[in-house]
Parts: C-alpha cells; sequence; structure tokens
C-alpha cells in the first residue's frame, strides 16, 4: 500500500519537472538527484502489478467462498474509478479553460470536446479517443478498466463451474476486447498479471535472509532507472522499441522484490508494534488519495504553470537549491490531493453503498468447485 502512494508520488515529481525545471549541462551530482525526477513512467508499470495483486486476489477468493457476482464485482470497480474520474474531468475541463481564459494557455480545444470526454468516461482513451484536456495520466485508466475485465472473464472461462452457453459468451468479449485495445494494451495486461503470480508462489524458508530482499531491491531499482536512461539516450543500442521489455523487466524485478519481502517478513514474525502502527498510518493515509492525486495533479500543474508563465517563468536551473522547493510543491499537491479526496475518494463506500440499493442482484453465481479449491 505505502508503495502505491509512493509511486504515485513519483508520477507527480515527473510531471512537476518537465515544467519546473529548465535544463542545461548540470554537474554530475545534479544529474543523479535529479533521476528521481525520470521514475514517473515506471512507476505507472508498478501500479499495474499492484493492480494485478489486489483486483485479481479479490476475485478470486470471492470465487472460492461461493459468493461471485458481476453486479457487485462492476459496483466495486466502477464506484471506484467514476468516484475521481468525473471530478478530475470536469476539474480538467474548468482549469484548461481558465488557463487558456486567463493567460492564453495553448491548450488543444479538440481535446475538450464532449466526445472525448464520453470517451474518457467509456474508457477508450488513447483506443478511440485521446485523454481529455491535458490530463496525459488518464491514458492508463484505459488498460486498468478493460483488465478488470479481461480477467475474470479469462478466468471463468476456463474454470469448470461455467456454463458453455456463459463460457462462449465470455469467450466472444474476450476477442472483442484485445480487438479493440490493440497490441500495446494487450502487451501490458502480461505486467498487470505479473501481480496474480505473486498469490501462487510458495513461501521459501532459504529465502529469509537479509541479503534476499536487499538485492531483489536492488534489482527492482536498476530496472526502474533503465527505462528513463534509454529515453534519454544514455545507453547506447537500446531505443524505444525496446520500452516494452523493459517494462516487463520493471514488473518482473518488482514481483521478485515483494515475493522477498513475502518471505522474509511473514505474518508471524515479531515486528515493533509502535514501527508498525506509525508505517501503517502513512501508508493508509497515503493510499487513501493516491488515486485522486493521480488524476488530478496534471491540469493542476499546467494550470498553475500557465500563470507562472505569463509572469515570464521560463524554469529553473536544477539545483540542490532548486530541488528543495520541489519538494514543498510536491507536499503542496500532496495537501490538495488529500482535500479533494474527501470529497472523491473518501466516498467511495458511500456510493458504492448507494448503486448496490439500485441494482437488483444478478441471481447467477459462479463458484469453484470443490475440486479446485483443494
Amino acid at each position: 500500500v505505502l508503495i502505491r502512494g509512493m509511486a504515485a508520488i513519483l508520477v507527480l515529481m515527473e510531471h512537476l519537472s518537465e515544467l519546473l525545471f529548465a535544463y542545461s549541462d548540470e554537474s554530475f551530482i545534479v544529474k543523479m538527484v535529479f533521476i528521481l525526477n525520470l521514475l514517473g513512467r515506471p512507476s505507472v508499470r508498478v501500479f499495474f502489478v499492484l493492480s494485478g495483486l489486489f483486483i485479481s486476489r479479490s476475485i478470486l477468493k470471492a470465487l472460492y467462498d461461493g459468493r461471485w457476482t458481476w453486479n457487485s464485482y462492476l459496483i466495486n470497480r466502477l464506484s471506484r474509478l467514476y468516484i475521481v474520474l468525473v471530478p478530475a474531468l470536469m476539474l480538467t475541463y474548468v482549469l484548461n479553460r481558465l488557463g487558456s481564459l486567463w493567460w492564453g494557455s495553448p491548450f488543444d480545444s479538440a481535446r475538450e470536446s464532449v466526445g472525448v470526454f464520453i470517451g474518457n468516461l467509456l474508457f477508450v482513451q488513447d483506443i478511440v479517443v485521446p485523454t481529455f484536456g491535458t490530463n496525459n495520466p488518464l491514458w492508463s485508466l484505459s488498460c486498468e478498466f478493460w483488465y478488470y475485465l479481461l480477467f475474470p472473464l479469462i478466468l471463468l472461462t476456463v474454470i469448470s463451474g461455467t456454463r458453455k452457453a456463459a463460457r462462449i459468451i465470455y469467450l466472444a468479449l474476450i476477442i472483442a476486447i484485445f480487438s479493440l485495445i490493440g497490441v500495446k494494451i494487450s502487451s501490458y495486461f502480461l505486467v498487470w498479471l505479473m501481480g496474480t503470480l505473486l498469490l501462487f508462489l510458495p513461501i521459501v524458508p532459504m529465502l529469509k535472509k537479509r541479503l534476499v530482499p536487499l538485492t531483489a531491491l536492488a534489482l527492482f531499482c536498476l530496472s526502474l532507472l533503465l527505462r528513463p536512461l534509454v529515453l534519454t539516450g544514455k545507453i547506447i543500442g537500446l531505443g524505444e522499441s525496446s520500452l516494452i521489455l523493459i517494462d516487463f523487466l520493471i514488473g518482473l524485478t518488482f514481483v521478485l522484490f515483494i515475493y522477498a519481502l513475502l518471505n522474509f517478513y511473514p505474518k508471524t514474525q515479531k515486528v515493533n508494534k509502535e514501527q508498525r502502527s506509525s508505517l501503517a498510518k502513512v501508508s493508509k493515509t497515503l493510499a487513501g488519495f493516491s488515486f485522486t492525486l493521480y488524476l488530478i495533479h496534471k491540469p493542476i500543474l499546467d494550470f498553475v504553470y500557465g500563470w507562472a508563465a505569463s509572469l515570464g517563468f521560463s524554469g529553473l536551473k536544477p539545483s540542490l537549491f532548486s530541488f528543495a522547493i520541489e519538494i514543498v510543491l510536491v507536499f503542496i499537491m500532496l495537501y490538495v490531493a488529500f482535500l479533494f479526496s474527501l470529497i472523491t475518494e473518501a466516498k467511495t463506500n458511500k456510493l458504492r453503498a448507494l448503486m448496490m440499493k439500485k441494482v437488483k442482484p444478478y441471481p447467477v453465481q459462479v463458484s469453484v468447485s470443490p475440486s479446485q479449491r483443494t
């Protein structure tokens, strides 16, 4: 949970750095510090793995307990998405329009049409329509939504508890979805499934050594760094065509790191209660508004940058002092996202309960057979 919050902060830092800094010939130390600002895109791949872990676990548990229904699943997923997405789209439109009106920020009005708005609501951004306004991070939501559908459809197609007629329908839907989303988004589904892999890896006692999780962490960090180094041309011989392979590597090393942590810190191991409590509070707080932060930070940054640019701002020279300014701005953005989440993300359960009351229970349930449970 803490990692999800940190990943959202890294995405924020990358987008902020693009607007805040003006690059020239920087020193080696500054370049090394600045590389933290290039980890936003790799962090989205971490989101995919975590999503695969949490979503597939909830689906498998519901099937195992014999309480699976499409109604409850879709309500849980759509309420989680729309409670933040709809206000974020509205905020994007308002800030883009005001920025254009007040200080002539060059926003593309074609990306703010009703059709693009609806397309983003239907999660076909970067598939049929562009992402709405300047809110480029919305591209990953189209991936997430279709993965939310693909995993249970594939699972229900192969398990023995599904009726033949339903199996045919599910298979047709799987083919239709893969045809819609295309090769690139389909390939990232493999990264998403790496999170599911964690659920089936056995605990290995010999891995309960401190060196193992440290080694796994080092490999994960190196894979994260590999993507920005390729994009900036620092590694000769690797171009953008190799990015998908690097993304797979990020997913695999992240799975290895989480797997090592699960081995090294099993539930039975005693942990300092005070440390655990403090870490849990920080993790819960960050997780409570990380989705909101991810969806609203870009239009807010663009709006503020438009104002600053109208006053003559053209970027800060990267230095330790300007990095300190960046950290202050990150905390301000975190606070803004937290306040915004109080009227969006924090209301997810209320919206979910309301939707449950309005929708009649679907009479057909699918469960895993006793033989499959063992």
